[in-house]
C-alpha cells in the first residue's frame, strides 16, 4: 500500500478503498494467507457487512488485527427524493461533511444508476450547475462505489441495479486513480459483480487519460461532446482550450472497442446555439469513420440559466439526419427534472 491512503481520528485506513490486490497485501502484512482476502473482501461487497465481527468465517485475531488496522467506511443519506417520474435522487454526507448525490432511474428494461465522482467539478462547462461549485476535492474509492453498494442496499432485493454511467457530480477522469479502484470493485466477480457492457464512463474529453482508462477498464465510453466546431466548444467547454477537438476526435478513432461496442457521443442541444442542421452536418462529418451513437439531450431549461431548450420538431429533425447517414442517434427523455436530478442539474443541493 505505497499510495498513501485516507485515514480516520484513530489512524485506521478505509478498508473500502483498497483493491482486492492491495487488501491481499494487507492481510500478509497482518500474517495471514493472502487468499484470505478474498474472504474479506466479499463480506465487505457482496454482504456488505459493517463490522469486521460480522464476518464469521475469518479467525478472531485477523478480525482484530483487521479492526486495529482498518474501518469499514459508509455513506450517511441525507435525504431521498422521488420525482413523478419515478427517478430517485439520493443526497449522500462524506465523513467530512460534504454532499454528494445519486440519481436512480427505473426503466421497463434496466435500472440505472447515476454517481458521482467528486465533490463538485473542475470543468465549468457553462451549461452544467455542477461547475458552478468548483472543485472542492475528490471522492475516494469507497465513496463512488458506496454509491450502488448502499443504494441497492436501501432499494432491497427485488430489482438489482443493471446499469451504472459514471455522469454524476464531478468529471470521472479527473480522479482517474480512485475511479480505476472503484470500478475495479464494482465489476469484479466477488465485489459487485456488474458487467463491463452495463458500466459507462463520461468524460468531457481528458484527452491524455483516454489510454490510462482503457489500459485498465474494458468499460463503455461517453463523450461530452455539446458542439459542432471548435468556436462553440470553446464557449460552453474551458477543457476545449486544453483538449481541441480535433485531438478529442482523434483520440476517439483510435479508442480500442470491443467487439459490439460504441463510443456515445453526448450532444446537450441548446436554443440558437448549436441546434441548427448545420450544426447537425458538421457533426455527423465529425464522427464519420467512428464506431458511434449519438444521444441527443435537449437542454433542461431552469432559472440558474438563460439557456433554452431547443424545439421538439427540431431536435426531431436533428435526429433524423444523423440516423438517416448512418448514425444510431437517440433523444435523451428528461428524468427527475422536479428534484433537480436531471443532467446539468446535479449539486442545486447544499453542498
Amino acid at each position: 500500500m505505497a499510495k498513501r491512503q485516507h485515514t480516520d481520528s484513530f489512524g485506521r485506513v478505509d478498508i473500502k478503498s483498497l483493491s482486492l490486490e492491495q487488501l491481499q497485501e494487507a492481510m500478509v502484512e497482518l500474517g495471514k494467507a493472502k487468499f484470505r482476502a478474498l474472504q474479506v473482501y466479499k463480506w465487505l461487497w457482496q454482504k456488505g457487512v459493517t463490522s469486521f465481527d460480522e464476518m464469521t468465517n475469518v479467525s478472531k485475531d485477523a478480525r482484530q488485527g483487521l479492526a486495529e488496522k482498518f474501518y469499514i467506511s459508509s455513506l450517511e443519506v441525507v435525504t431521498r427524493q422521488l420525482s413523478q417520474d419515478g427517478t430517485e435522487k439520493i443526497v449522500w454526507k462524506c465523513e467530512d461533511g460534504s454532499h454528494i448525490e445519486s440519481v436512480l432511474i427505473p426503466e421497463d428494461d434496466r435500472l440505472t444508476l447515476c454517481i458521482s465522482t467528486q465533490v463538485g467539478c473542475a470543468m465549468a462547462c457553462s451549461f452544467c450547475l455542477t461547475g458552478d461549485l468548483g472543485l472542492k476535492r475528490n471522492l475516494r474509492p469507497s465513496e463512488i462505489v458506496n454509491q450502488p453498494a448502499q443504494v441497492q442496499k436501501l432499494i432491497g432485493g427485488e430489482r438489482r441495479i443493471s446499469n451504472l454511467v459514471l455522469m454524476g457530480m464531478g468529471e470521472p477522469l479527473h480522479n482517474i486513480d480512485n475511479l480505476i479502484v472503484a470500478l475495479g470493485t464494482a465489476l469484479h466477480d466477488e465485489g459487485l459483480n456488474f458487467s463491463h457492457r452495463r458500466v459507462t464512463v463520461s468524460t468531457v474529453g481528458l484527452v491524455s487519460k483516454l489510454k490510462q482508462l482503457s489500459d485498465a477498464l474494458p468499460v463503455n465510453l461517453a463523450i461530452s461532446l455539446n458542439s459542432s466546431t471548435e468556436e462553440q466548444r470553446l464557449q460552453v467547454m474551458p477543457i476545449t482550450k486544453k483538449h481541441s477537438m480535433a485531438e478529442l476526435i482523434e483520440a476517439c478513432r483510435e479508442f480500442p472497442m470491443t467487439s459490439g461496442k460504441r463510443i456515445s457521443f453526448e450532444y446537450v442541444m441548446m436554443k440558437d446555439f448549436n441546434d441548427s442542421m448545420e450544426d447537425a452536418v458538421r457533426v455527423e462529418k465529425l464522427l464519420r469513420g467512428i464506431k458511434a451513437k449519438v444521444n441527443l439531450i435537449p437542454y433542461n431549461e431552469n432559472p440558474d440559466r438563460d439557456i433554452k431548450s431547443p424545439t421538439k420538431a427540431r431536435v426531431r429533425e436533428f435526429q433524423e439526419y444523423l440516423q438517416r447517414h448512418g448514425l444510431s442517434t437517440s433523444v435523451r427523455i428528461t428524468r427527475g427534472k422536479d428534484i433537480s436530478a436531471a443532467c446539468g442539474q446535479l449539486g442545486k443541493t447544499k453542498t
